[in-house]
């Protein structure tokens, strides 16, 4: 039986916030986020695609909902990073954080969206192998000392790239 949830969207930026500023310090491509700019989102209520797994999606918060909020009392979040419960809800911690540093990502440096393409794919897949979402199947903790995005890429690493 699925588990009820208040809400069909959390605010979960309490808990990975702390994890994205860790990131953002660890990993120089990372560099250039504002993660105080992020609002985290956890979606209890949608699976994100009926055709395919979608963990997590990255976007732009629209102009109409980033003064509302703020108008709230919210920060100014520029961002959204909405992570689909019931496709997330069996990842493990280091997946999570696998998850997220995928997702700050697509973050560029001018602030655009990179849209997910299959070089971001591959660089994921050779970096944490085909199954790293699955359940029951270890994944590095990218926050670890001993582990390195370059390191783990070997030959095969290349920086996220610009959009065009």
């Amino acid at each position: 039986m699925e588990a009820s949830h208040e809400f069909d969207f959390e605010i979960c930026n309490s808990r990975i916030t702390p994890i994205a500023d860790e990131l953002v310090k660890k990993y120089e491509e990372l560099r250039h986020i504002d993660v105080s700019k992020i609002l985290f989102l956890v979606n209890h209520k949608s699976g994100g695609s009926k055709k395919n797994i979608v963990l997590a999606r990255t976007g732009r918060v629209p102009e109409k909902w980033r003064d509302v909020l703020f108008q709230l009392g919210a920060c100014s979040y520029f961002y959204l990073i909405e992570f689909y419960g019931k496709t997330t809800a069996c990842l493990d911690e280091n997946q999570m954080t696998a998850l997220l540093y995928r997702e700050l990502r697509r973050i560029g440096p001018e602030g655009q969206i990179i849209a997910p393409d299959v070089h971001d794919w591959w660089q994921v897949l050779i970096g944490l192998g085909r199954h790293w979402f699955y359940p029951d199947v270890t994944c590095p903790n990218l926050l670890d000392d001993a582990v390195d995005w370059k390191k783990l890429m070997g030959n095969s690493y290349e920086a996220p790239r610009p959009t065009d």
